[in-house]
């Protein structure tokens, strides 16, 4: 036994050491997951909620296919039994009271749904890139892959919000696991060498699970990249068609059964489908989620080894090595030709880096002192290697691990928008007429009853109970509120209306007083300018430490929580600055 290698003691200390990194992955990840309950500052969560509660209604289409309703009816499956628990317990006596309780405090129902498809999935992320890579390596490439993901920002930020990105992670990394079987023998009486083809059943199975993962999420169909490349490699040419042919066949399958009003409404469901890639058109550099989202996620060093990792896994003798390299290059051109430059669209990408990373780290840690295809590596202690090798893996994971950190301590306190509330239910009469800017960036007030009732006539039946709730079980203070635009034609959201022209002329004439408005969600417009000149400010409120309200640290949609370093470091709290104008 080489004495500069003592090796690690099994399995006592493994199980530690991966008790320990999912114990970590889970408390960050569970740390401020309540952020800004119970008011809605992610964009996206409503969408898979919303969803999920109008099922209950009896109609499981979602009539909307952007993303796939998988995951919605996988949250309205858990809103039963939090039903059926409540109704059983006694705190909902009858359906209405738990309809009652979303319209009023939804802050139960969107836990549940972080918790399950985030903090809980997210940490299972982490076990199933552990299990990947020591059936596959070893066990202290294993180790080190975990720590890398259970630190990860994008994944552990990403893990606060109710979306498909991090269920996407957990079946792709399943994905990975099951094509990687198609190495290992049919049975132990069939023991033969490791390329051998190995069974169509398993390429049946390889295939249900990219259908699993494309009824997750569209790029969920990208795990076809990996899949082709091992077919090629492991079978003979004349076996090709016939294994993508049972993996497809198995995929559709998979894929329609999960999603069954694809097949059933198919016209609207490829008109969706059109609609959704035409948001998809790329014009983004293609180096644009390499240094913004991808640096975000790791750090300089760790991106470089990764990176480096992936390179060396083109080359490897290894197949599997290589189709992890194939994927990563694949999915990352695939997204800059047709993908978004939003940061968690490469979320697919950070668990296989993270692979790449630990081995790139270790394959370092070995070559020291060895002659590899001509070129002698210097010599180095074993003391000096294992603190060479610390430095690497501390750089990789410190400042991953400080700015998950940060940002929880930051979602943790009060959103600007809730402070902006609170000033406003405290300071503004009940039934005063009050504009927004925009209504996502801007509090979340109530409407006043009869402008709740003038809502009832354009709502849909979903939306037209959760009016009723509303007007059955009026709070005070409620508003007036009005929302201006500069198109008064365009398609709006039901609780984004009424409008008003975005002129301070015509919002005077509207008898409006109060105006609540941003100026750091995009560059200010005559509106605002006008506002500044003509009006009385009367509170602000600002995210950030110095005070400002025209600072824009990050020219990305904050659509959750900060994603940069330097937005993260700026800030004492989330949301965007709020601006309160009073017309005299």
């Amino acid at each position: 036994m080489d004495s500069s290698k003592p090796p690690l003691r099994r399995p006592l200390s493994a199980k530690f050491l991966i008790t320990a990194i999912l114990a970590l992955a889970f408390g960050l990840r569970l740390w401020s997951v309540g952020f800004g309950l119970p008011h809605l500052y992610h964009a996206d969560e409503p969408i898979v909620v919303n969803h999920a509660l109008a099922y209950g209604a009896g109609d499981l289409h979602p009539h909307f296919f952007n993303i796939p309703p998988l995951v919605s009816y996988l949250l309205f499956v858990g809103y039963g039994l939090y039903y059926c628990a409540g109704a059983v317990t006694g705190i909902f006596p009858a359906l209405r009271d738990f309809e009652y309780l979303f319209y009023g405090n939804p802050s139960s129902f969107y836990l549940i749904a972080r918790v399950i498809f985030g903090v809980i999935l997210g940490t299972f992320s982490v076990f199933l890139l552990y299990r990947l890579s020591r059936r596959w390596r070893s066990e202290r490439e294993a180790l080190l892959s975990a720590l890398f993901l259970a630190v990860n920002f994008l994944h552990a930020r990403d893990s606060h919000y109710i979306y498909v990105d991090i269920p996407l992670v957990l079946v792709l990394l399943g994905g990975f696991i099951l094509m990687f079987r198609l190495f290992e023998p049919v049975s132990e009486t069939r023991q033969k060498e490791e390329r051998r083809f190995t069974g169509w059943g398993r390429h049946f199975v390889v295939g249900a699970m990219m259908g699993l993962a494309t009824a997750v999420k569209y790029n969920g169909v990208f795990l076809w990249i990996p899949y082709v490349w091992i077919s090629i490699r492991l079978l003979s040419p004349r076996q090709w068609i016939r294994a993508w042919l049972v993996a497809g066949c198995a995929a559709f399958l998979v894929f329609v059964i999960l999603n069954p009003f694809s097949a059933l409404d198919v016209d609207f469901f490829l008109s969706e489908l059109r609609e959704q890639s035409a948001a998809n058109q790329g014009n983004f550099s293609m180096f644009h989620h390499l240094r913004y989202s991808l640096m975000g996620s790791f750090t300089f060093v760790a991106l470089l080894l990764a990176l480096a990792g992936v390179v060396k896994g083109l080359f490897s003798r290894d197949v599997r090595r290589q189709a992890i390299s194939v994927f990563i290059f694949g999915y990352y051109a695939v997204l800059c030709r047709w993908g978004q430059p939003y940061d968690r669209y490469v979320l697919p990408l950070v668990p296989f880096l993270c692979l790449t990373l630990s081995d790139m780290i270790l394959t370092m840690n070995r070559v020291w002192g060895r002659k590899v295809k001509g070129f002698t590596f210097p010599q180095i202690n074993h003391k000096t290697r294992v603190m060479i090798t610390s430095l690497l893996v501390a750089l990789c994971l410190l400042p991953p691990l400080l700015k998950i950190v940060c940002w929880n301590v930051l979602m943790s306190k009060p959103d600007t928008r809730t402070l902006a509330r609170e000033w406003i239910e405290r300071n503004i009469p009940s039934g005063a007429k009050v504009a927004l800017d925009r209504e996502f960036h801007g509090p979340r007030l109530r409407f006043t009853q009869d402008q709740l009732r003038e809502k009832l006539p354009n709502a849909t039946p979903a939306q037209s109970r959760r009016v009723q709730a509303l007007i059955e079980w009026p709070r005070e203070p409620s508003y007036e509120l009005y929302f201006t635009a500069v198109d008064l034609t365009a398609s709006r959201f039901l609780f984004a209306q009424p409008v008003v022209l975005r002129d301070l002329e015509e919002v005077k004439r509207k008898g409006i007083r109060w105006i609540v408005t941003t100026s750091a969600a995009s560059p200010p417009d005559d509106f605002l300018l006008e506002l500044e000149n003509r009006a009385v400010l009367s509170a602000s409120f600002s995210p950030f430490r110095d005070g400002r309200n025209d600072a824009i640290h990050d020219e990305q949609i904050l659509t959750g929580g900060p994603f940069l370093w330097r937005d993260i470091l700026a800030r004492e709290r989330n949301g965007y600055p709020i601006l309160i104008y009073e017309l005299r």
